[in-house]
């Protein structure tokens, strides 16, 4: 029984470094297709549009998924289900926005930085609250100090590339906004697919949404902004894979943030970054990127940010 017990929550862990690797590919993924768009509202908006036409396809030829989706759509008409929760696709908009606007102006160093610093603060909340599906877990000391071991760590992992960036406060703000509303949006997925019964529902619902605020966005860019697009299928064939890479990660947090709570998904998921950036930048690496011992010790004090997190205080 106690060998079973440890499988189901050792499951969900694996699966969340995955995760966090594939959000690692899929940076790299969408700053390919930024380069030859001249935009990242573009990537933003192909992403979640992509993601949503397979989405489309599971929820009609696949029973279950479909049969979960009428559930959802029944319980939010009794109010059973509120309606905040069907907004996790507008906090992942918002998001890809803010990405798109701060990064070609900051860097992604001190973009992640501040994304990690929100996203663990904003997972705090929301597990204090008990927003989420897995309900309401005490801010202990322990998971304070993993949340700021977690950050630390980031810092040490893109140390060598912070000097590059010229960042300024109000864009290092933003970044943390932008972590910050990954927690919502994680906790509104995962309420939505325990109702459901269904990860790739709770996909769909998120990536509906996301769909209709960034093709809002860039239309508006387009139109009132004078924003171009001069190449937007002139990239590699790999460069066009954002959605399914955005699909399988939102459905699979959706699945296991409810097993494991916000905040150490958040911490599980940055420690599959910093894996999946390793190994990108020694396999296929950027051009001025360098594999040292920063991003090695980061991904070590993530780890350790993992288990501190896990520890069981007292009540």
């Amino acid at each position: 029984m106690t060998s079973t017990r440890m499988a189901g929550r050792l499951v969900p862990v694996v699966v969340t470094v995955l995760l966090g690797t594939l959000i690692a590919v899929q940076s790299r993924v969408n700053g390919e297709l930024a380069v030859h768009a001249t935009t990242g509202l573009f990537p933003a908006w192909w992403t979640m549009t992509t993601g949503l036409l397979v989405l489309l396809a599971i929820v009609l030829l696949h029973p279950p998924t479909r049969t979960g989706f009428a559930d959802v759509r029944t319980a939010v008409r009794e109010r059973s289900l509120p309606l905040a929760t069907l907004t996790g696709g507008i906090f992942g908009g918002l998001f890809l926005i803010i990405q798109s606007i701060t990064v070609p102006l900051v860097g992604v160093a001190v973009f992640s930085v501040g994304v990690v610093a929100g996203q663990t603060s904003g997972s705090l909340l929301v597990d204090r609250l008990g927003i989420s599906a897995s309900g309401v877990r005490l801010v202990t000391w322990n998971r304070v100090v993993a949340s700021i071991m977690a950050v630390v760590a980031v810092v040490i992992a893109i140390s060598d590339r912070l000097q590059t960036s010229s960042g300024a406060v109000g864009f290092a703000v933003l970044a943390f906004l932008a972590g910050f509303v990954i927690a919502p949006q994680q906790a509104a997925n995962g309420r939505v697919a325990v109702r459901a019964r269904s990860p790739f529902a709770a996909a769909f619902v998120n990536f509906l949404g996301g769909v209709v605020m960034l093709t809002v966005f860039l239309s508006a860019a387009l139109l009132l902004l004078g924003t171009r697009i001069p190449d937007p299928w002139g990239a590699p064939w790999w460069a066009y894979l954002g959605g399914l890479l955005g699909l399988s990660v939102i459905a699979g947090a959706a699945w296991a943030v409810p097993m494991l709570g916000v905040l150490v998904f958040s911490l599980v998921s940055v420690l599959g970054q910093l894996v999946g950036a390793f190994v990108l930048d020694l396999l296929v690496p950027t051009e001025g990127t360098s594999v040292g011992w920063h991003l090695l010790a980061g991904v070590a004090m993530t780890f350790l940010a993992v288990v501190v997190a896990g520890v069981r205080g007292r009540r």
